[in-house]
């Protein structure tokens, strides 16, 4: 059986993905990385050419290559990269973990595969307390069609592990006609499709945030500082910190881990830009700006 961890990245995000290649090779975990490719401009940083096996399009069945496409034809607005993580499941890897870029391994992720047991997925996050408001533009059209506990499943498909299946292929490619049946329900993301696919397939998932296991977010967000990471880090459950919602720039110090192979001068430059930017406006005006045109963009299709 073979085990290896997936990311997908091109050049914007090579930074991002070889970081936590870096990070995951200090934590001690050997596992093999293929990296799919996000778009026609892959990743050129030494570290992803040197650590990963770059993959490529036809590297995957026809099969897999027509689900994009047809997700592409559905959802024409969104960023057809975003679904290539579904490739994994065509991909050379038994069992796998996909992850996100902009995720720093704390420790070696080895031990999530001792854990899969016959799931499905298995994942840890605190998705399901959102109500699936992130997944879901009509998250009570999924309770009324898959039960009032459809929601609790809800995960962040930015890290999870599982394993090539035919019940899973099956229910990735049977949630496009559901999609098609019902439109208007889901956000046009991956984490909305993936997750349609569990319900649809009636996949088995595992939250390790849960009870019994009850272990801590991942989420950056949860932590005041990198004091509290550390700290919680160290009781031996918290694998990895997912900067997932904002952009890290090192202003916050639960931050620092995001940036940890910068040099100390390159630190030092890096924060006296940081805070001149938050400390005069401009960080803040940024925001606003981005904020309104994507508020437009959306409200144009």
């Amino acid at each position: 059986m073979t085990r290896g961890i997936y990311l997908v990245a091109n050049r914007r995000a090579e930074r991002e993905a070889a970081h936590l290649v870096f990070s995951l090779r200090r934590a001690g975990c050997t596992l093999p990385i293929a990296l799919i490719p996000f778009d026609d401009d892959p990743p050129v940083h030494p570290r992803l050419r040197t650590e990963t096996k770059y993959l490529s399009m036809a590297d995957f069945p026809e099969e897999s290559r027509a689900l994009l496409g047809q997700i592409a034809e559905l959802w024409p607005a969104s960023r057809a990269g975003l679904f290539r993580r579904l490739l994994a499941w065509w991909g050379p890897f038994d069992e796998f973990i996909y992850s996100d870029n902009d995720i720093v391994a704390l420790a070696d992720w080895s031990p999530f595969f001792d854990r899969l047991g016959d799931n499905d997925f298995l994942h840890a996050d605190m998705e399901y307390a959102t109500d699936g408001v992130y997944a879901y533009k009509k998250p009570e059209i999924v309770r009324e069609k898959f039960g009032p506990a459809a929601l609790d499943s809800v995960f962040t498909t930015g890290h999870y592990v599982s394993r090539k299946k035919p019940e899973i292929t099956t229910a990735l490619a049977a949630t496009v006609p559901w999609l098609r049946a019902n439109p208007g329900v889901a956000h046009e993301v991956d984490g909305a499709f993936i997750h349609l696919a569990v319900l649809v397939g009636g996949l088995r998932i595992k939250n390790l945030c849960k009870a019994p296991e009850n272990w801590p977010s991942p989420w950056a967000g949860s932590y005041r500082n990198a004091l509290d990471v550390a700290q919680t880090a160290q009781r031996g459950l918290l694998f990895q910190i997912h900067y997932s919602g904002w952009n890290p720039d090192g202003y916050h110090s639960r931050e620092e881990f995001y940036f940890s192979e910068d040099t100390s001068v390159q630190r030092m430059r890096r924060l006296i830009r940081v805070v001149l930017t938050h400390w005069s406006g401009l960080h803040c005006l940024r925001t606003k700006i981005w904020n309104g045109l994507k508020r437009r963009i959306s409200g144009w299709r």
